[in-house]
């Protein structure tokens, strides 16, 4: 169905729905009906390539920053792992030297019989 002449803000919100429920990605629906608007004679000033920019580098920006939240989750889990092993190796220690402790009372022990 072809787009509603106008340049109210009614109009182009209309457009933009039936776009939208017709099927079109919203950027599209949203781009199409303001340059019908503009055929209408609204004063709506294209996107400039410095918006264009300034939105890319905002883009960017947030990817970087999620790109080091999941470098330094790795990073993070990389250490409970290690803090993990640590464990298990203290409490390894700690039964050996029990296990001493005893083996050295049951020689003491032997040693005041003789």
């Amino acid at each position: 169905m072809p787009l509603k002449k106008g340049k109210s803000r009614k109009v182009i919100g209309e457009n933009i729905s039936e776009m939208e429920a017709a099927g079109h990605p919203k950027k599209q629906a949203i781009a199409a009906s303001l340059s019908e608007a503009r055929k209408s004679g609204a004063k709506i000033p294209k996107k400039s390539h410095k918006e264009t920019t300034t939105v890319k580098k905002h883009h960017e920006k947030e990817h970087h920053k999620k790109e080091e939240h999941k470098k330094h989750e790795g990073e993070h889990d990389g250490h409970k792992e290690m803090h993990k092993h640590h464990r298990q190796m203290h409490q390894h220690h700690m039964k050996e030297l029990k296990h001493h402790e005893k083996m050295i009372k049951h020689h003491e022990k032997h040693a005041k019989k003789k």
